[in-house]
């Protein structure tokens, strides 16, 4: 009898087992098909966008990072604190061909650079998005070269989605100043630096260049930190001229008053601002067709703008509103950008101290040993550590 028992117990539970299965079954096949298309969306999505990612080496010292073509005839966009006081590059795309570049111009302030590769007429290119249209939640994808994986300059693709808009990064012991950028929990690492930043589109939205560190060593903690491309967009005609690029002062500074208001607490009299009626006390409503509700936010906002730009500009005194537009001053002297050039950032803290929010990504210490031609094998004869570890102070 007990024989008999349990050979019905088990045939229960066999039959309920089954069905389990199947309704499990059933379930997977009702869900599979989205998320299979959702997986052969993003890697169509990585292989059209990949060809326009760079691998950037430096000539003179051993580091590199990324970068990203926006025309055919080669213009490429990267870090200014990638290529340093570099006048040349080699930079690896992923047809598996090497190709040298110059440096064309520079924003050492908003960190960015424009470098022209040479050689071709047909580059790969990246179609350029709306930064202002981005939402938190929004899924991105990091494409780059972090810690120089990329041997055969075929990019490191990571995904993640936007974790904050409109970040302002202080500069931390550099002269890099990241304002109204973008936060993303995609993982960016060193070497990541000058890469693209792609919405769910693949369109260009930001370039990569800072992140939020451990206490010890410099992995990327969660929060990583891309330049709006529109900001890099006001600045192009600059850059594509040649010149080092300031940014913007009004000439004026605000602060927040009892009131919770946003109020000019100083102002230049040589400054275009002052010549346009702005004083002391005046209330800080709108800045450049934005409504200004912080002093964060208007440094944000004044971030993203060239010199000699002219933007509107809202004051109230006395309950009164007064419209007028601006031309915005120089953020540095003459004197001072040069100095900037002369020494891009001070070294990087030694691993094993207290890191601050927002570090500048640094460089990967094993660089290719010798970059190859376009002619050379496709092959790269670099060789690397076993795993990662880095311990150059060199920015990247």
């Amino acid at each position: 009898m007990l024989r008999v028992c349990l050979r019905i117990v088990l045939g229960i539970a066999l039959v309920g087992a089954g069905a389990f299965g199947a309704a499990q079954t059933v379930r997977a096949a009702e869900v599979a098909a989205p998320v299979r298309e959702a997986q052969a969306n993003r890697v169509a999505t990585i292989a059209r966008i990949a060809p326009a990612v760079l691998a950037v080496y430096q000539s003179s010292s051993p580091g590199g990072g990324s970068g990203v073509v926006i025309t055919h005839d080669g213009y490429a966009l990267t870090n200014f604190h990638v290529v340093g006081e570099d006048q040349f590059f080699k930079c690896g795309l992923n047809d598996g061909n090497l190709y040298d570049a110059v440096l064309v111009g520079v924003d050492p302030t908003g960190d960015v650079a424009l470098i022209k590769l040479q050689g071709r007429d047909d580059f790969p290119i990246a179609t350029w998005g709306d930064s202002d249209a981005v939402r938190v939640g929004d899924w991105v994808y990091v494409l780059g070269n972090p810690f120089l994986l990329a041997a055969d300059f075929q990019p490191t693709a990571t995904y993640g989605i936007v974790s904050g808009v409109h970040r302002y990064q202080y500069p931390a012991n550099t002269i890099l100043e990241y304002s109204d950028c973008l936060q993303v929990d995609a993982s960016v690492n060193p070497g990541n630096s000058g890469g693209p930043l792609f919405n769910k589109a693949g369109e260009l939205i930001g370039i990569n260049g800072r992140i939020s560190i451990t206490q010890r060593g410099r992995v990327n903690a969660g929060a990583g930190y891309s330049i709006s491309i529109n900001q890099i967009r006001n600045f192009l005609g600059y850059l594509h001229s040649g010149r080092i690029v300031d940014h913007a002062s009004l000439g004026a500074t605000v602060t927040t008053d009892s009131h919770g208001a946003i109020v000019v607490s100083q102002v230049q009299e040589e400054s275009d601002a002052y010549r346009r009626g702005l004083r002391v006390d005046d209330e800080l409503v709108a800045f450049a067709g934005r409504p200004i509700r912080s002093v964060n936010q208007f440094k944000n906002l004044l971030g993203i703008f060239p010199e000699e730009w002219k933007v509107p500009l809202t004051y109230r005194r006395d309950g009164e509103k007064h419209d007028i537009r601006v031309r915005l001053r120089p953020l540095h002297g003459k004197r001072e950008l040069a100095e900037m050039m002369a020494a891009p950032q001070k070294p990087a803290r030694k691993i094993g101290r207290r890191a601050k929010i927002g570090e500048i990504l640094p460089a990967p210490c094993w660089p290719p040993s010798r970059p190859r031609s376009p002619k050379s094998s496709r092959r790269c004869s670099c060789r690397r550590p076993a795993s990662p570890t880095i311990t150059s102070t060199n920015s990247s």
